[in-house]
């Protein structure tokens, strides 16, 4: 979501000269038939020149960030050679979601999806049918990184199930799965989200003692993950209600984990001889600033795949996705939004590119500027605005107790 104390009143006072850099740098684009065009995608195309990583900062479940997503990458991969997708979904699942895109597209990751209804975090049909499409496009034999904390635990326990090296260990990881199924055979079962309200420590504590994995083995990465996820969501469900400074190191643990899955599945991909994996990476926009993220205030993984590109000789480009919707115009935003729209509008098109590069200086310098527009201005280098704000779809996901999330 985007929020700011600012009004636009504020931004506008600015000065003229801001809002005459905006519409000097702000382009149509259109979205058709999968592909990019217009001024806005040529700014995009021509921006990709040594770039290993696309940081694409998405509003959540939207229909009109999909379908740029899908475009986007069929642009990296036939031009550049991109072959990887890097969501905000778990390790494991990511595997799951490459094998079943690779093997029968987007309706076989939706057949997934049906199968483990509470393993996506992020689960419309638009969402799926762009996995689908980007794994039937990528030569990778694992386009999909999961690069989150386990969100449902069916699936990791069925895999624990038959990674068990004996009996005690299978009974400890059946029990389990058993307990999540009452909650997890539809999504949210009971309006309750298991591995949030339900699992407890001493569950993969128990784990570990049945199983005694051996170090950096799938089954110590699978029960360390799903742990390490509880203790993420822990402050959540906490009574009474901590300290910021609680949630503050929850959110540490979580973009370190990020990190961390990157680099796992990053080496991963590596082969002798080959170019470096080069990722389009679809995460909430709080999670690809460069440097320090707005209002959580943590070392994003953008900023991550920043320094590491920059390591590599090479670059990242960061795009901030919004859409068309209400909140857009009230907040430090609402500038770049309103002239966004109108240029989308008057060219009939399906959003507009604000090219955030020649606003820097001014950023940098100004004293005026809201200090939220000036971190997105300083972090990212395009603002995207999207014409359809319309949700995703989950019509052929819902089943009759089908809860997209708890309330």
């Amino acid at each position: 979501m985007i929020l700011g104390a600012a009004s636009f009143a504020k931004i506008n006072a600015q000065g003229d000269s801001f809002e005459n850099l905006l519409r000097a740098n702000a382009f149509p684009i259109r979205i058709r038939d999968g592909k990019l065009s217009g001024k806005g995608a040529d700014l995009i195309a021509a921006s990709l020149d040594d770039v290993q990583f696309v940081a694409l900062g998405e509003e959540h479940n939207k229909r009109a960030v999909h379908e740029f997503g899908g475009a986007l990458f069929r642009l990296l991969h036939e031009k550049y050679d991109f072959n990887h997708l890097a969501l905000e979904e778990d390790a494991f699942w990511g595997k799951m979601l490459s094998e079943a895109a690779k093997k029968g597209g987007g309706e076989e990751v939706i057949n997934l999806a049906l199968r483990y209804p509470n393993a996506f975090h992020l689960p419309t049909e638009n969402e799926m049918q762009m996995i689908g499409e980007i794994g039937k496009l990528s030569t990778a034999k694992y386009p999909v990184w999961g690069l989150n904390q386990v969100f449902g635990a069916a699936h990791i326990y069925e895999r624990l199930v038959k990674l068990a090296p004996n009996k005690t260990a299978r009974a400890a990881a059946q029990k389990l799965l058993d307990e999540a199924l009452e909650y997890e055979k539809e999504r949210f079962g009971k309006n309750i989200h298991y591995i949030v309200q339900i699992a407890k420590p001493e569950d993969f504590e128990a784990l570990r003692a049945a199983f005694k994995p051996p170090k950096n083995s799938e089954t110590d990465f699978l029960i360390e993950q799903i742990a390490l996820s509880n203790r993420i969501f822990a402050p959540y469900v906490a009574k009474p209600r901590p300290s910021s400074a609680v949630f503050y190191e929850s959110g540490k643990m979580r973009e370190l984990n990020m990190k961390r899955l990157f680099a796992k599945s990053y080496k991963e991909a590596q082969n002798p001889g080959e170019p470096l994996p080069k990722v389009l990476a679809m995460f909430g926009q709080l999670h690809l600033y460069r440097g320090l993220s707005e209002r959580t205030e943590q070392y994003t993984l953008g900023n991550y795949l920043s320094e590491l590109a920059n390591f590599n000789g090479q670059k990242s480009f960061h795009i901030y996705t919004a859409v068309d919707s209400e909140y857009i115009y009230k907040g430090a935003f609402a500038g770049l939004a309103k002239i966004a729209a109108e240029i989308a509008a008057n060219s009939g098109d399906s959003g507009a590119v604000v090219d955030l590069r020649p606003l820097f200086d001014y950023a940098r310098t100004s004293k005026e500027i809201n200090p939220e527009l000036r971190r997105l201005i300083m972090s990212y280098d395009v603002f995207l605005f999207l014409s359809d704000s319309e949700t995703g779809s989950i019509k052929r996901l819902q089943t009759p107790n089908y809860r997209w999330y708890t309330n």
